[in-house]
């Protein structure tokens, strides 16, 4: 299974570097999408891809359903210190909203290592999530 798992990775990787160097569109976040959290507008969109950056960061098998409750506020706060710890460019404020500090470090991290991720799915997400500028593609 784990074998499985980094041969596909390792698969997507590979798809990101030839679609990069064919010169593919680049992904990126509008800098006008909002903070994604209690007290937002929370897109169903950006939710979903809110959840589907705590699930492949965190593997904590978030219901991917667009609706920020609870435990969506729990796995960004949980991302965001696991951020803080190993991989951040900036340190987050642990706070449970996905605003564009977070989602700019998030992005950051995809774009140095895009094995660790679905990369297709996560330059599609990138266009959904608050970010202060272009990060993928």
């Amino acid at each position: 299974m784990r074998r499985a798992r980094m041969l596909r990775r390792a698969t997507v990787a590979l798809a990101a570097a030839v679609n990069l160097a064919l010169g593919a569109a680049a992904a990126h976040a509008d800098p006008g999408i909002p903070d994604v959290g209690y007290g937002y507008p929370n897109d169903g969109r950006s939710v979903q891809c809110v959840q589907f950056f705590v699930n492949n960061h965190l593997n904590l098998h978030l219901v991917e359903d667009g609706k920020f409750g609870p435990r969506t506020e729990r796995g960004v706060g949980e991302l965001q210190r696991h951020s803080n710890r190993n991989w951040a460019t900036q340190e987050l404020v642990v706070d449970g909203i996905f605003g564009k500090a977070t989602g700019e470090v998030v992005l950051k991290h995809v774009k140095r290592h895009p094995w660790t991720i679905d990369y297709e799915k996560a330059s599609r997400c990138a266009h959904y999530v608050p970010s202060c500028a272009v990060v993928l593609g």
